[in-house]
């Protein structure tokens, strides 16, 4: 167990491709809530079984301080960042399950009206914008893709510029992304998982005049943008005041960590995985140590994930623990006035993190009386997913100079 102090000395190098930082020391990228939408955890689970490649194998039984917004009720969170000069503005989904950064282009409209509900980039409007022929191709385990063409431009986000950052600019979107409240993806994982590849990196630079940055996380850390490699996140989750001083409903803050969002001291545990931030889990308990449910295994930390998420067993054992039955159509669903005492507690690095059992309660299930969907859900694979539903009650810091995730307790208010 070690403490990350905020007392970090800062290091900025005017090197490659950074071109400004307005301050000095960490940046936080405020996150906000949109109130029009409706929770869905049946579409959410599927969501997330699509980004991992899951969702053909299971049945509807089965699965049934850059400040970030909140969507559907706690569901999505993103955060505003402009590409291009001048900046054009975009709602992002800040994804630690993912590295990619890719918006809409103008070409989305063409294929697809409904493109046009989301803020599409013009790389006419932007004096930096350089477009390349290198086509991409994202697939999300279903067939449904989002697809396009590379292009490379000035990144801006909080305190935070880079030049020639490479993102991909979506000329067609699979039905599943078009009622999406974000525009795109903001990915803040490993290099490993990015599917942006320059077919010719020199070429590409010549036409960018220099350097080209590849994912944003690599971006910001070998420029030495940030004071230290390290981002931490935090979640509103309802319980305090309505919105960040910085005006989101949550934030990343990038180069050290905000001692006043949580608890005690930060318990920081080793990647198992580094193709993600994946981390052990020794054992999983309800009420404090009252029930142990006999699980352990590996878990994925994944900011653009909303649910928990386990493998089948697994997860049978947790709803079945908590009240939760299986429907053939719904999934698992539990009495909506259930679990409003209690905690489902994680045993990781000798600490103890908790989820209320209160949070593991969700929208009500349609044509069904008194009964609501469970945030438990299921995957075919072998990995736990903690998501949102996880990070709203536990700080968490993602470590890259350490290859490592650290952990604490939210403080509530």
């Amino acid at each position: 167990m070690r403490l990350l102090k905020t007392a970090l000395s800062v290091l900025v190098v005017s090197t490659g491709c950074i071109i400004a930082v307005t301050e000095a020391g960490a940046f936080k990228i405020p996150i906000h809530k949109n109130t029009h939408h409706r929770r869905n955890t049946r579409a959410h689970a599927f969501k997330t079984l699509k980004k991992y490649g899951y969702h053909n194998r299971l049945s509807p039984r089965d699965f049934g301080r850059h400040p970030v917004t909140d969507v559907e009720n706690e569901v999505e969170y993103y955060g505003i960042v402009g590409i291009g000069t001048p900046p054009q503005m975009f709602k992002l989904d800040m994804d630690t399950g993912s590295s990619d950064l890719w918006i809409p282009s103008m070409k989305c409209d063409r294929d697809n009206n409904k493109c046009a509900q989301h803020s599409r980039f013009d790389p006419s409007k932007s004096s930096t914008a350089v477009e390349l022929s290198t086509p991409w191709k994202i697939a999300y385990g279903d067939g449904s893709t989002v697809s396009g063409h590379l292009a490379i431009d000035r990144l801006e986000f909080s305190e935070i510029a880079i030049d020639k950052q490479l993102f991909g600019m979506a000329d067609q979107e699979s039905s599943s992304f078009l009622d999406d409240v974000v525009d795109g993806v903001f990915g803040l994982g490993f290099p490993s998982l990015s599917a942006l590849v320059l077919e010719n990196p020199k070429e590409a630079e010549t036409k960018a005049k220099g350097p080209i940055s590849n994912t944003v996380l690599g971006s910001i850390l070998s420029h030495d943008l940030i004071p230290a490699p390290v981002f931490g996140v935090w979640l509103g989750d309802g319980d305090g005041p309505a919105s960040d001083a910085n005006g989101g409903d949550g934030e990343f803050m990038f180069g050290s960590i905000d001692t006043s969002r949580f608890e005690g001291e930060l318990t920081f545990l080793p990647i198992t995985h580094r193709k993600y931030w994946q981390i052990k889990v020794d054992g999983v308990q309800l009420d404090g140590g009252k029930m142990d449910l006999g699980i352990q295994g590996d878990t994925i930390v994944d900011t653009g994930t909303t649910l928990l998420v386990f493998p089948i067993a697994q997860a049978k054992k947790i709803n079945q623990a908590i009240g939760a039955k299986s429907d053939p159509w719904e999934g698992w669903i539990l009495p909506c006035g259930s679990n409003k005492e209690g905690t489902l507690d994680f045993s990781m690095g000798g600490s103890k993190f908790s989820v209320r059992r209160k949070d593991l309660v969700r929208e009500a299930v349609k044509d069904k009386k008194g009964w609501c969907y469970s945030a438990v859900t299921a995957t075919p694979g072998d990995v736990m997913i903690f998501g949102d539903v996880f990070i709203r009650n536990n700080y968490c810091v993602f470590d890259v100079g350490h290859l490592s995730v650290g952990i604490a307790p939210i403080r509530r208010h």
